[in-house]
């Protein structure tokens, strides 16, 4: 049975990794602040302190109760999506982030923002894996289950992943872009999660509809999109592009490579390889530098087979929708791979 420890001000009640401390009132931070003078950490409630020694950080468990290491939290029975891919899904409220979402694999950990990009703004459940080692509790794109342990493949950047919808009229552009790890939150809506999967459901400000899903199969990712024309007119020149830059711990630098029309090889620090794209004709791929992020998908031009460039880039996939009437919907399909990931 584990003791809990009750915090009083001024004291330093003696804490070891894995135990509970119940403290007045909820804490001001989670992370101790140091002092100097006592070679201790000061944890305040208001403008009372109790010391820890040897404890940089607390976890919260219930209530006022914190806790020396990161608590487990017990995840619902995995789902078997229809691939065959046991899949733990949820939600989780943050400060930060406001409502996110996760999906959690034997070999993935997804972080969904709340406006459907990967990369979230909070920290995800305790027990959830994360990036921890470098720092990370929020999480967009985690291999947990390599070795050595593959760091977070899009927060470890700039975290530059996100969609862009975007049309014309009357000759002049119109586009909306959800990047939200890089400020843009302009398509509204909100994420949920299904037993085997996590939606985003929302609208551009011009009222294009946007649904969706992000699933997982093996060491593939994914990412079913339909668009929806509610605007009232016939959309022109209908574009969608996805940007997503993958960065790997040691580098910023990664060899970018055009392998088929609709898709791209990145081979990051240490010589992690993943692939992105489409099977869909509509889609090509173009690079563009990844800070700032190039949110404009007319100006990403699709680059021939074999291309290959090294640096800080984003890969974009572009899809050339074209005319899509009032009341149309269409449909697409992005995949990222991980095949080439070791286990």
């Amino acid at each position: 049975m584990t003791t809990t420890i009750i915090a009083k001000h001024g004291k330093t009640p003696k804490l070891a990794a894995g135990q509970l401390i119940k403290f007045p009132a909820a804490l001001n931070t989670l992370q101790g602040d140091w002092d100097d003078e006592k070679q201790k950490y000061a944890y305040k409630w208001g403008t009372r302190v109790c010391f820890l020694a040897g404890i940089e950080r607390l976890y919260l468990v219930e209530g006022t109760t914190y806790s020396a290491e990161a608590p487990v939290t017990a995840q619902p029975p995995a789902t078997e999506s229809a691939t065959g891919t046991k899949v733990h899904t949820g939600t989780f409220t943050t400060d930060a982030g406001g409502l996110e979402a996760f999906l959690l694999t034997d070999f993935y950990t997804l972080g969904v923002g709340k406006r459907g990009s990967l990369g979230t703004a909070g920290p995800l459940p305790a027990g959830i894996p994360t990036d921890r080692d470098r720092g990370f509790l929020r999480a967009a794109l985690f291999c947990h289950a390599t070795m050595p342990l593959m760091g977070d493949a899009i927060m470890y950047g700039r975290s530059v992943e996100g969609f862009v919808v975007a049309h014309r009229v009357a000759g002049k552009k119109v586009q909306s872009a959800s990047a939200l790890l890089t400020g843009y939150t302009q398509i509204a809506g909100a994420v949920s999660a299904e037993p085997d999967a996590v939606r985003f459901i929302g609208a551009t400000p011009d009222a294009i509809g946007v649904d969706q899903c992000i699933s997982i199969d093996g060491k593939r990712i994914l990412i079913d999109v339909g668009l929806t024309n509610r605007t009232g007119a016939e959309l022109v020149d209908l574009r969608y592009m996805r940007l997503i830059d993958f960065d790997q711990p040691g580098a910023f630098e990664t060899v970018n490579e055009v392998v088929e029309r609709g898709r791209a090889r990145a081979t990051m620090a240490g010589d992690t390889v993943l692939t992105v794209g489409s099977d869909d004709p509509r889609a090509t791929i173009g690079l563009a530098v990844a800070v700032p992020p190039t949110l404009d998908p007319y100006a990403i031009k699709a680059l021939p087979v074999g291309t290959k460039r090294k640096g800080d880039d984003s890969i974009h996939v572009c899809f050339d929708i074209g005319t899509l009437a009032i009341g149309a919907s269409t449909r697409l399909r992005i995949v990222i791979d991980g095949s080439a990931i070791a286990s």
